[in-house]
């Protein structure tokens, strides 16, 4: 807000009373400037906070859920027909990267230009969308009657299901992302979650193994986005395409399907090949441990991310570089101050996880997966949910194949190399190696591509209350059990809240004032009106 001084108010202001009057003017003048920015900065800080919170909830319900998942599908199936169950969504997963992942991310990265009139992207995306449901459907009726005594046959129409309901679900969910409607998203990501592990636990109980939980994430994900559907994609005409912006599509979202593709061979090749080179039994104690450790990390990473992402975006369009590099410095710092001390405690905490959550069977094999792997997804995150803004707001997001190339040859060399040698824990290796490898060559040649800023002065604080979190923890790593586990869990949240106020990470000690002073006024207000 501007503040403008008459010409005559200065002139009169020739006698000493009037100089002083002057200089009170504009000292006061300055203040409301310096308050006016500072609350804009705490505006904007908020923002990103609140956002955080919000999908806090619409990721992690949900990724409890699938935490929780974990722990009911072992105990009720046995390890080769859950190594089935995360061979066949790895395999899905991985089409599912590859065919359509550019149609989520030209979605996010191009509907806020289109926030007025968005018929037409969505009739181009919802057209492209059916182009592949029929060339995937094509591909998968030859797979069926090309190989009729192979093992994995009788997946294949399911597989190709829940491929197509998959892509969809992951579609409209990034719509509502978009439109920051983290409320919505929800709402459709806990229908989604406990819809299939209701209808998955039924299914095997009825005696279909494998297959039980498959159905059951194919029923739960048609029946999230039914009203979704409805909603956002009135109006759109399947088959109106538009041949610039499919351009614009394919030009912006290949290269980052590539990277998605790639990606993915990371994170879920090593099951792959454990499953061909050791039995789908060792890829189910294998998955158990990795996807505990998963389902974990990424969650609270990608809550930052789904808050953050569309702010930096709008700022970079509407406010400038410089605006979106302090989105970006405030999203790093978030970023950082979940994923450091969830991966440690992960790491630290691997026995008690382990033994508290998953059957006997399984316990072994986590235990010596869960720290390696905590690591990998640290390396991971970081890199997809920051290093990589560079390649993607600098349009040059061709950069990030190359990056993801050369990860994920090391990864398969490595897994391949140590996995007759080392067995599961050859492969967690390898995916460390990788993620690593990936982290620093996005950080080399990203900031030639986009200016990122400076790392936040915070960020080593962060370490310092992460050490003592783990120090702290260490001690209690004789006692088991599950009070045990929630009380380390307890313990340690409460010892690393307390450094970030004492180290006032992030201005940590006077935003609780600020919120102490609040509540005081209010509560003032308050006794004032009882008399």
């Amino acid at each position: 807000m501007k503040r403008t001084i008459s010409v005559e108010g200065v002139e009169s202001c020739t006698t000493r009373d009037g100089g002083e009057r002057l200089i009170t003017r504009l000292w006061g003048i300055v203040l409301r400037l310096v308050r006016e920015q500072a609350a804009a900065e705490r505006s904007s800080s908020a923002t990103l906070l609140k956002h955080s919170a919000l999908y806090l909830f619409a990721r992690g319900m949900p990724g409890l859920v699938a935490f929780l998942s974990i722990a009911i599908y072992t105990r009720l199936l046995s390890p080769e027909a859950y190594g089935q169950y995360v061979l066949v969504v790895a395999t899905v997963g991985l089409c599912n990267a590859i065919v359509f992942q550019w149609l989520r991310m030209g979605l996010l990265r191009f509907l806020p230009a289109h926030l007025g009139q968005p018929q037409e992207l969505l009739s181009t995306l919802v057209t492209g969308y059916w182009w592949l449901v029929v060339g995937t459907g094509g591909v998968a009726v030859v797979l069926f009657l090309v190989f009729p005594a192979a093992p994995w046959r009788g997946f294949v129409p399911l597989g190709v299901l829940l491929l197509w309901v998959q892509a969809w679900f992951e579609l409209n969910l990034e719509m509502v992302r978009t439109r920051l409607a983290a409320l919505r998203y929800l709402i459709v990501s806990m229908v989604k979650a406990i819809l299939a592990l209701g209808l998955g636990v039924l299914l095997i109980l009825l005696g279909l193994s494998a297959y039980g939980p498959l159905l059951g994430l194919a029923v739960g994900m048609v029946f999230a986005v039914l009203a979704l559907t409805r909603r956002e994609w009135h109006g759109v005409r399947i088959g109106k395409t538009d041949p610039q912006l499919l351009r614009a599509l394919l030009n912006y979202g290949l290269p980052l399907t590539a990277t998605s593709a790639l990606a993915f061979v990371i994170n879920s090749s090593d099951r792959l090949l454990i499953g061909w080179r050791l039995g789908a039994d060792a890829a189910g104690l294998y998955a158990a441990g990795y996807d505990l450790t998963q389902q974990s990390l990424v969650v609270l990473m990608m809550m930052v991310n789904l808050a953050s992402y569309p702010i930096i975006v709008r700022a970079l369009e509407h406010e400038g570089v410089e605006a979106c590099q302090q989105q970006l410095k405030r999203s790093l710092l978030l970023l950082l101050a979940v994923a450091l001390p969830a991966a440690t405690g992960m790491a630290v905490l691997a026995p008690s996880i382990a033994g508290t959550l998953l059957p006997p069977s399984f316990r072994e094999a986590a235990t010596q997966v869960i720290p390696w792997i905590a690591l990998a997804n640290l390396f991971s995150g970081v890199k997809s949910y920051y290093l990589d803004f560079s390649f993607q707001l600098g349009s040059c997001t061709l950069g990030q194949v190359w990056v993801t190339l050369a990860a994920a040859i090391l990864n398969l060399a490595l897994t391949l190399w140590w996995l007759p040698q080392l067995g599961v824990l050859g492969a967690a290796y390898a995916t460390v190696a990788a993620y690593a490898l990936a982290f620093g060559l996005s950080w080399i040649t990203g900031g030639s591509i986009f200016p990122m800023p400076s790392c936040p002065a915070d960020v080593p604080k962060l370490f310092v209350a992460t050490g003592g979190m783990a120090a702290v923890l260490w001690p209690t790593l004789a006692l088991h059990g599950k009070v045990a586990l929630v009380g380390q869990l307890a313990l340690g949240a409460g010892i690393y809240g307390l450094l970030l106020v004492i180290l006032d990470v992030g201005g940590a000690r006077s935003r609780i004032g600020h919120i102490l002073s609040q509540a005081g006024f209010r509560a003032g207000l308050l006794s004032k009106a009882s008399q």
